[in-house]
């Protein structure tokens, strides 16, 4: 006789614990080092879909 679940919930914690230690152990320093590379990674990636989407509309 099958069974028939009306409602599933599945709660869970996912703790890297590799990633927290590494966090710990930066200094501040770092973490704005890190911040400023991101923001330079995000910022060139946002250059280039602007360019991608001129270059489209041109092309049209």
């Amino acid at each position: 006789m099958p069974i028939e679940i009306k409602e599933l919930i599945i709660k869970s914690t996912i703790i890297d614990n590799e990633k927290m230690m590494s966090e710990k152990m930066m200094s501040e320093e770092d973490h704005e080092q890190s911040k400023q590379a991101l923001k330079e990674e995000v910022l060139s990636e946002c250059r280039q879909m602007i360019k991608d989407i001129l270059r489209e509309r041109g092309e049209r």
